[in-house]
C-alpha cells in the first residue's frame, strides 16, 4: 500500500492540474480574507460581499474534492494504472485503501490556503467579519477581533483547521465511491459529485431546522452544525465528536467502495 501511495504522490507532483487547482484555491482564500476585512472596515457593502460567497471554502472545497476524486481515480482507470496494480501484488482492498489515504491527504492539502489565511489573519488582528456562509475559517478571522492572541488559542485554531480538513474529506467521501463506480469518466464524477455536495449541504441545514430530532440526526453526520461552528469556545468533546464522525464516514465509504469494486469486472 505504501508503494501505491508513493506512486500516487509522484504522479500528483508531476501533474499540472493539481498545481493549478491549488493556485486557484489560494486566490479564492486570499479574496475571501480581503473581502472579510473590507466589509469590517466599511470599504465594501454586505451586498457586494455576497457575490464572493462562491469563492468561500464551503463551495470551493466541495468542487475541489470532486475534481480530485475524478482525476485521482478515473484518471488511473483511463491510464490502466489501477489495472496494473491489480495484476501485481496489490489486491482490491489494498488499492481502495491506498487511494482513500491519498484522497484524504490531497483534500487536506487543498484546504491549506484557507487554513493559512485564517491563522495569519488571526495573528495579524487586522479586523475581520463574517459577511457570508458558515465557514470555520471566516469565524477564526472574525474571532481575531474578539479573542486576545495567545499561544493556546493559536494552537487550538491550528487543530480546528486540521479537523476541518478531515471534515471536508468526510463530507465528500461519497464522491470517492462514485469515482470507482464510474471508473473512467472524471467529468461525470465532478459534475454529479458537486451537485450532490451542494444539495446535501443545503438540505442538511433545512432538515436540522425542522425539529430537535432532525437536528440531532444531522449532528451525527459530517454536515453537523458543530463542524461549521468550531471556534475558540468549542469544547474538546465537540472536537472529538466531529473527528469521530468524520473517521466513521470515511471508514464506512472505504468498505462500501471495496464491496462495490470487488464485484466489478476490470478490463
Amino acid at each position: 500500500m505504501i508503494n501505491l501511495i508513493k506512486a500516487d504522490f509522484y504522479k500528483i507532483h508531476r501533474s499540472a492540474i493539481y498545481k493549478v487547482l491549488f493556485i486557484i484555491l489560494t486566490a479564492c482564500a486570499v479574496t475571501t480574507t480581503l473581502v472579510s476585512h473590507f466589509v469590517s472596515t466599511g470599504d465594501m457593502s454586505f451586498e457586494t460581499a455576497g457575490t464572493a460567497a462562491l469563492l468561500s471554502d464551503v463551495v470551493m472545497m466541495n468542487l475541489a474534492s470532486c475534481i480530485v476524486a475524478g482525476q485521482l481515480i478515473c484518471g488511473d482507470f483511463e491510464n490502466k494504472l489501477i489495472q496494473s496494480a491489480l495484476t501485481g501484488t496489490s489486491g482490491r482492498f489494498t488499492v481502495v485503501c491506498g487511494k482513500m489515504i491519498t484522497y484524504i491527504l490531497l483534500v487536506s492539502v487543498m484546504t491549506l490556503p484557507y487554513a493559512l489565511s485564517a491563522i495569519i489573519g488571526y495573528v495579524m488582528d487586522s479586523g475581520f467579519c463574517v459577511p457570508y456562509s458558515a465557514s470555520v475559517y471566516l469565524k477564526i478571522l472574525f474571532e481575531s477581533t474578539t479573542v486576545d492572541f495567545s499561544v493556546n488559542a493559536l494552537l487550538k485554531y491550528i487543530v480546528i483547521t486540521a479537523i476541518m480538513a478531515l471534515g471536508y474529506a468526510s463530507q465528500t467521501v461519497f464522491v470517492f465511491t462514485l469515482a470507482f463506480l464510474v471508473k473512467n469518466k472524471s467529468l461525470i464524477v465532478t459534475t454529479i459529485g458537486f451537485i450532490a455536495c451542494v444539495f446535501f449541504g443545503m438540505t442538511s441545514s433545512m432538515i436540522a431546522g425542522i425539529s430537535d430530532t432532525a437536528k440531532t440526526m444531522i449532528s451525527w453526520t459530517p454536515f453537523s452544525p458543530d463542524a461549521y461552528n468550531m471556534g475558540n469556545d468549542t469544547e474538546i468533546g465537540t472536537m472529538i465528536k466531529v473527528v469521530g464522525i468524520a473517521l466513521a464516514f470515511i471508514a464506512a465509504f472505504t468498505y462500501i467502495t471495496y464491496l462495490t469494486f470487488r464485484k466489478t469486472e476490470i478490463k
